[in-house]
């Protein structure tokens, strides 16, 4: 209770010092650029930091939520987009997604825990999964250099699983600020901006130790920036997550929050390694 207490007071006290100038309306974005405004943009401290934490659950506390993702950046040396919708069942860290890949079309893509399973396109089962309905990737044992080109691609967030998305923010630094008023999908939201320590991430949650592994790794960051949006009853509504600034970035957005529908794996018999396969193919 006094976590969202304090959200609430967050999310005023910014509606009212910035959105006093500003309008909320046809693209979405209001902005205060006055004196007070800027000052309040510019504050970070970490009040504000844990008050936006405390968004992060509710959606888990509802059970999940309906998605849609998108991502852009490199991927095994090629430019990639994604976009798709789906479900999230942020209890049992499992995701439902329907997706376009920009230079391979419709993938159907599953996360379960810490593997994430993806139904190729008919032009691409039988040059890689080789008469096999689905690949798989094991998040944990992915290739260094290539778990980002996997979050790139499935539009997954940097654990490669977006209902690892609560979690993700609870290891949220304590410099957050606010960005400003802004609507997304027709829903008035304040914007935070900030970081997810690689750090802290494995504390929150130790089973993402690897995914954080990693990405300190590959990337020469201590924390992965962020933008959140909440709404004015405290709860997420979106999350940007970019690992390369201006290259990199994946979009989760929030809405349906809820009990959403069990996400089962495919059984074994259907499944490709993928990696596996490709280390076979290159001997």
């Amino acid at each position: 209770m006094a976590a969202r207490t304090r959200l609430l007071a967050v999310l005023l006290a910014a509606l009212t010092v910035l959105g006093g100038c500003s309008s909320l309306g046809g693209t979405g974005i209001g902005r205060d650029d006055t004196a007070a405004g800027a000052a309040a943009r510019d504050r970070t401290d970490p009040g504000t930091a844990e008050a936006v934490r405390s968004a992060a659950p509710a959606p888990a506390a509802a059970g999940g939520a309906t998605v849609a993702v998108s991502s852009r950046g490199p991927a095994r040396d090629r430019s990639v987009t994604t976009s798709g919708t789906g479900s999230v069942d942020l209890r049992g860290r499992a995701a439902s997604l329907a997706l376009r890949i920009s230079d391979l079309g419709r993938v159907d893509a599953l996360t379960v825990g810490r593997t994430a399973y993806g139904a190729l396109p008919p032009r691409a089962i039988n040059d890689i999964a080789r008469g096999r309905t689905w690949v798989s990737v094991d998040l944990d044992r992915v290739d260094l250099g290539l778990y980002a080109d996997t979050t790139v691609q499935l539009a997954t967030g940097i654990t490669g699983n977006p209902a690892d998305l609560a979690t993700v923010l609870e290891a949220l630094t304590d410099d957050v600020r606010v960005v400003g008023p802004e609507t997304i999908e027709g829903t008035p939201t304040i914007h935070f901006r900030g970081g997810v320590d690689l750090a802290r991430l494995p504390v929150v949650a130790p089973d993402l130790r690897g995914a954080a592994d990693r990405l300190r790794a590959e990337l020469p960051l201590a924390a992965v920036p962020v933008d959140v949006w909440v709404d004015a009853t405290g709860r997420l509504r979106r999350v940007t997550e970019t690992l390369v600034p201006g290259e990199t970035v994946t979009t989760t957005t929030l809405s349906g929050l809820g009990p959403q529908p069990a996400v089962v794996a495919p059984s074994a018999e259907r499944v490709r390694d993928l990696f596996r396969e490709l280390r076979r193919r290159a001997g």
